[in-house]
């Protein structure tokens, strides 16, 4: 579904954004993508969209080396992926259907599906009797929810979601995570950067963690240990040296 081998991203400044990582994503997983700020988490959503070209090794999305992607096949490609941002990214003086339309008619989908479509979606999200309100009447986890209906209005097979809670209070960062739950259960890869380690720890999928562009640890949250470990590392308390079930918090 998602492959890395050997990437490798840097910027003018010559410090790597992510230096040599590899990694797969399989189809129907769940994965949280965690770090600092500046640790390369953002820069690998750039590239899975193809908005950043790697500067070494490759990239495979469902199979498709993005590397051989034109420039003017990048829309047909990014269809196949919904991506989500923390700034809901809507358009201000649309309302909520025709933001989620929108995505469709980019695509060139014909009156009838969308008119099928789209209700389907606010339906899902919850916000069905609001289509006809504007970015501006909606709260933040409602303007959310919109942008995770357009994201997923075309059927994509890969979720991205870069901090989706980060401007939400907490029952409304709740809600949102649940939600993409939902979204998963119905066979949805979905991949989310996050900075909030209790979702890590309630939700207990796997997890990537990135440290100034390496990937110094990758597992799933199962056992009473890995709790524990994403509860100190949530307080700032880490690990040394102590032996977690998949080595998320392993010294290196």
């Amino acid at each position: 579904m998602i492959r890395l081998e050997h990437v490798s991203k840097t910027y003018s400044e010559g410090n790597p954004a992510l230096d040599d990582v590899s990694l797969r994503i399989r189809e129907g997983e769940f994965v949280f993508v965690v770090g600092d700020s500046g640790s390369g988490k953002s820069t690998l959503i750039r590239l899975l969209l193809k908005e950043l070209e790697p500067t070494e090794g490759k990239i495979y999305i469902n199979g498709q080396d993005t590397g051989g992607i034109k420039r003017r096949q990048i829309p047909v490609f990014r269809r196949q992926i919904g991506v989500v941002f923390q700034d809901f990214r809507l358009l201000k003086d649309r309302n909520v259907y025709d933001n989620v339309s929108f995505a469709m008619h980019v695509i060139g989908s014909s009156g009838r599906t969308i008119r099928k479509k789209v209700p389907q979606m606010l339906s899902m999200v919850g916000l069905a009797a609001k289509y006809r309100s504007y970015p501006k009447q909606l709260s933040g986890g409602e303007q959310q929810r919109v942008a995770i209906a357009r994201a997923l209005v075309n059927q994509p097979k890969i979720l991205l979601a870069d901090e989706p809670t980060g401007n939400l209070d907490n029952n409304n960062a709740w809600e949102i995570m649940n939600l993409l739950e939902e979204i998963h259960s119905r066979g949805t890869t979905v991949v989310v950067v996050t900075h909030n380690l209790e979702f890590v720890r309630v939700m207990k999928k796997r997890v990537i963690e990135i440290d100034k562009g390496i990937i110094v640890n990758d597992g799933s949250v199962e056992s009473d240990e890995w709790e524990q470990a994403i509860t100190d590392k949530a307080k700032g308390v880490y690990l040394t040296g102590d032996k977690v079930s998949g080595g998320f918090f392993d010294e290196n």
